[in-house]
């Protein structure tokens, strides 16, 4: 098994890290959304990071396209309420105004589950300007095929050596997100390029392929997340609502770790900040 992470306990990070494991063998125990059944992925990985348990995910259960999208299962359009890249493309932005063939969008709106659906559909998310940004959004979003492999998230002092890790997910307030960015830039004092922020990714997508993308880069940067303001909703009950997310790929992670010894995490300054409360 990993230790447990240097990193959360000189950052005074309470909630669990959370790794994000790709492996071909299910978890005994784990929490699994059922076939068929909507679900949001941050929901589980909610839990992971607030209870410690473990959860798994599948092609198969992972029902919410832009989740499929985050963790690393293509891009299946298809399970989306919107029915095609075309359509999520309206749906992401400003819906049935913005939509070229309104005629079928219209018919998919018509067709859709439920009055709230029908009004998503028809009045967009307005998370980007018009389809062609989303267009854009969609092709600067890495893509993963994690195909019939699982997908599995548990905190990191309970990952096995030798296992495949994407990425790993601390949980922070701004004071905290403040320190795991000084401390990602600790090795390399590459201001503009040491973190990123996953703006107008879903909470899922920065953990997940956002992440994964920096693992092996010549300068792997570190990703702030959750500023997907649905995702914020549905974790808010479960983390809280001043937290953001903060990913790393593994490499990078285990760079940071040996750095906390000597870093500014052992002073008074950054002491007195986590501990004022």
């Amino acid at each position: 098994m990993l230790p447990r992470s240097e990193i959360a306990k000189a950052a005074g990070i309470t909630l669990n890290p959370v790794a994000i494991v790709w492996s071909d063998k299910k978890p005994e125990n784990a929490l699994e959304f059922k076939k068929g059944v909507w679900s949001c992925v941050m929901w589980l990985f909610a839990k992971v990071a607030k209870e410690g348990r473990t959860a798994v995910f599948t092609r198969d259960t992972t029902t919410c396209a832009g989740g499929a999208m985050g963790l690393g299962y293509g891009r299946p359009f298809e399970r989306h309420a919107s029915r095609s890249d075309a359509g999520f493309c309206s749906f992401l932005s400003n819906g049935i105004e913005g939509a070229k063939d309104k005629k079928t969008y219209q018919a998919i709106i018509a067709e859709s589950f439920d009055d709230h659906h029908r009004k998503m559909l028809t009045e967009g998310e307005r998370f980007f300007k018009n389809p062609e940004i989303v267009g854009n959004f969609l092709d600067t979003l890495p893509i993963y095929y994690a195909r019939d492999r699982f997908i599995v998230m548990k905190p990191v002092h309970e990952v096995e050596e030798g296992e495949d890790i994407k990425s790993i997910v601390f949980v922070a307030n701004a004071d905290q997100i403040a320190a795991l960015s000084t401390l990602a830039n600790y090795g390399h004092g590459n201001i503009r390029d040491g973190v990123i922020v996953a703006a107008g990714a879903a909470g899922c997508q920065a953990i997940g392929v956002c992440t994964y993308a920096e693992s092996g880069s010549e300068l792997s940067r570190a990703v702030v997340g959750l500023t997907d303001l649905s995702a914020r909703k549905n974790v808010r009950t479960t983390l809280g609502k001043n937290v953001l997310t903060f990913s790393v790929p593994f490499n990078l992670y285990q760079e940071m770790e040996k750095n906390v010894q000597g870093s500014f995490l052992e002073l008074d300054l950054w002491k007195e900040l986590r501990d004022s409360g």
